[in-house]
């Protein structure tokens, strides 16, 4: 039977364990651990009005629609650095946070993730990585091979390192876990975490839901992202299809979602909505690369004059170049 993050079978078993190990019933263990988790919402709630973050900076931006959600991102319990690094998703109709969790990971090719079950159907998150120096180079000491969109779906892991000690990565599975938090509402702002009773293929998203994964080598249940800052897109705000070049096709992708706010590929300016200011940042986006590229073939041709001048030097005396070559 498939072991599925949240307050699922894993951690059923720890509370069957403790109960046994501590000779408390269950139900008294039940209402201390009710106690202990409405004490921590508190703390948390406390602790998270204090951050400053909204949809509003979010800066990579997956999916489409009208519904927004927010994937926080946190490689370590209970500290702020590294920050929590978050995404935005979009979408239309039913979604669940299996959804965001993989479109996140194939849009952003810096994010990589080893799981648990199939793409369709992701079971557990083992493992999640980031290529935090940008240098497109990502690997883990024990080979695992990730595809071309980041992912790679295995059996439970532990204790795999990144390469590049510059890297974000942690996985566990008997050794610590990734934790699966949800708020309904932004938990900077009113909303608060909490464990989710289901996997992330049940937990469906609403409008203005927010995600949290968090490493936990303690099997924290209330360990939830801190420190919220924005995942950069690795493209330009003007490559709209994302393809690595600011050129006419995105000019295309523009001009097909002008007026929209749901289809928002071509926000440059994220106000919302695909509007005349985006098309501004492209066309000078698009002129600053075009003049760029006119003035380094410039450079690298020589100019007719110069060229014909080296020419007529070398004609009248070419010996001189071969003396000063020979003193070396």
């Amino acid at each position: 039977m498939s072991r599925e993050h949240g307050a699922g079978s894993m951690e059923l078993e720890v509370r069957r364990r403790n109960s046994r190990y501590l000779g408390v019933g269950r139900k008294a263990e039940s209402r201390t651990m009710n106690a202990c988790l409405v004490l921590l919402i508190v703390v948390l709630t406390c602790r998270n009005a204090n951050c400053e973050f909204s949809f509003d900076d979010i800066e990579f931006w997956v999916g489409s629609g009208e519904n927004r959600a927010a994937l926080a991102i946190d490689w370590e319990e209970n500290t702020v650095n590294p920050p929590a690094l978050v995404w935005g998703y979009r979408w239309d109709g039913t979604a669940h946070g299996g959804h965001m969790l993989t479109a996140v990971v194939a849009a952003d090719p810096r994010l990589f993730a080893k799981l648990g079950g199939t793409r369709a159907k992701p079971a557990a998150v083992y493992g999640l990585g980031y290529d935090a120096n940008g240098n497109g180079e990502f690997a883990l000491n024990d080979g695992t091979p990730f595809d071309e969109q980041g992912f790679a779906f295995t059996s439970p892991a532990d204790l795999a390192m990144p390469l590049d000690t510059a890297d974000y990565y942690a996985e566990g599975w008997f050794t610590g876990f990734w934790h699966y938090g949800v708020a309904q509402a932004n938990p900077c702002d009113g909303g608060a975490w909490s464990d989710t009773q289901v996997g992330l293929t049940e937990r469906l998203l609403v409008d203005g839901a927010w995600d949290s994964w968090t490493f936990t080598p303690t099997f924290n249940f209330a360990a939830f992202a801190e420190n919220p800052a924005a995942a950069h897109a690795p493209f330009a705000v003007s490559d709209f299809n994302r393809d690595g070049r600011v050129d006419s096709a995105d000019y295309g992708v523009w001009r097909s979602g002008f007026g929209s706010t749901s289809v928002i590929a071509a926000d440059a300016n994220r106000n919302g909505i695909v509007d005349a200011a985006d098309y501004v940042v492209w066309r000078k986006q698009y002129r600053a690369i075009e003049t760029l590229s006119e003035s380094t073939q410039l450079q690298n041709t020589p100019e007719p004059r110069s060229a014909a001048l080296f020419s007529a030097a070398l004609f009248v005396n070419p010996f001189v170049f071969r003396r000063n070559a020979n003193r070396r």
